[in-house]
């Protein structure tokens, strides 16, 4: 376990969030400005190691366990108590249906039971404000405009983000195939790096004595800025084949080869998420109201390549670049109480809120009536 603005419907108490969307149970207290009480996260990956991925019913289970112990510390931990709580955000979508269900259930009977408004939230929409979020003090403030590129291993995609509008949110591109996240992940299984993978991949990088392994940044011939990592995937895994790379860091060694596979690969999917953020960058240089700055979100925002490549760019621009904190980078509750506080409507009858497994962000999640 790891622990670490104000909008018009919250002028007193604390934002209770929750997060059950996948395999971290998450469970956060926030002010109106920002300021994070309590960011309480149960990871499951020891669970799913042996798997090589997440199982959904596991991760539910494991969500039932930990969630209402999480509730409880939280408070405890930012001195509070449940009466202090004005309203509650929870995930409400997309990601996998059980897990969602149980957060959902638990924050329905919150809300419900104590008579507060109750946000359902995009998971997404979290990430996208997650990178104004700070450990210490307020949330930094937002711009007008900025671009959020959300990378982690579900999702690879470009926003245009208007916060305080009607539209807040509207996709830019997508991935056509795999996302980012995934591909780190499956080529690092190839090669014998445990669950999850992109991190060991990160790690042997830095190791690399040369530049000997390079791939292709994959280009449409619409000219579309979508992307697409399969190619990628495909002929990562076809080299490290032909060059006997196959189950290669199952002993734990990092060989002098196998690190510069790991760089020349994770170089190639840097450079891909670079090339489509230039482009659509440049594409909307010609507006009036054009985005004053970049944020980076989602699990491989903590990539440290990733990182350094993006903040480059921006200063190569002079483009304001806001990387989050990498307590905020994974999946996490004061994200999803964040996101309810700067562009969130509280549902108009907690108890009908569903969760929804695919659900684009911008968009108001309907009630079970449709």
């Amino acid at each position: 376990m790891t622990s670490t603005r104000g909008g018009a419907s919250f002028q007193s108490g604390l934002v209770l969030g929750i997060e059950t969307s996948c395999d971290e149970t998450s469970v956060s207290l926030l002010d109106r400005d920002g300021v994070v009480g309590a960011n309480l996260i149960a990871s499951q990956i020891e669970r799913h190691r042996p798997f090589g991925g997440v199982v959904p019913e596991i991760a539910s289970r494991e969500h039932l366990k930990h969630l209402m112990p999480l509730v409880t510390k939280a408070t405890a931990d930012a001195g509070v108590s449940l009466d202090d709580v004005s309203a509650v955000a929870v995930t409400a979508g997309p990601g996998l249906i059980g897990a969602l269900l149980v957060g959902v259930a638990a924050a329905q009977a919150l809300a419900w039971g104590r008579g507060l408004p109750l946000y359902a939230v995009n998971h997404l929409e979290g990430h996208i404000v997650s990178p104004y979020l700070n450990r210490e003090g307020s949330a930094t403030p937002m711009p007008k405009r900025y671009l959020a590129l959300v990378v982690s291993g579900g999702h690879s995609s470009i926003y245009d983000v208007r916060p305080g509008t009607e539209a807040p949110v509207a996709m830019l591109n997508r991935t056509r195939d795999d996302a980012a996240g995934e591909v780190f992940d499956k080529v690092a299984k190839f090669v014998g790096f445990p669950y999850p993978g992109g991190p060991h991949v990160e790690k042997a990088g830095r190791l690399a004595t040369t530049s000997r392994f390079s791939f292709p940044v994959s280009k449409f011939k619409d000219g579309s800025f979508d992307f697409s990592f399969s190619g990628l995937k495909a002929s990562a895994i076809r080299l490290a084949r032909t060059e006997g790379l196959e189950g290669a860091a199952s002993d734990g060694v990092v060989s002098e080869e196998l690190a510069d596979f790991c760089r020349g690969f994770q170089t190639a999917i840097v450079e891909q998420l670079v090339d489509r953020l230039d482009g659509l960058w440049s594409a909307l240089s010609g507006e009036r109201d054009r985005p004053t700055e970049i944020a980076i979100a989602g699990g491989v925002a903590a990539n440290g390549a990733l990182r350094d490549a993006i903040d480059s760019w921006g200063r190569r621009k002079g483009i304001v670049v806001r990387l989050p904190e990498k307590v905020f980078c994974t999946d996490n509750a004061a994200m999803i109480a964040f996101a309810a506080i700067v562009m969130g409507e509280p549902a108009a009858d907690p108890t009908r809120i569903i969760a929804r497994s695919r659900f684009q962000p911008g968009t108001r999640f309907p009630d079970s009536r449709g």
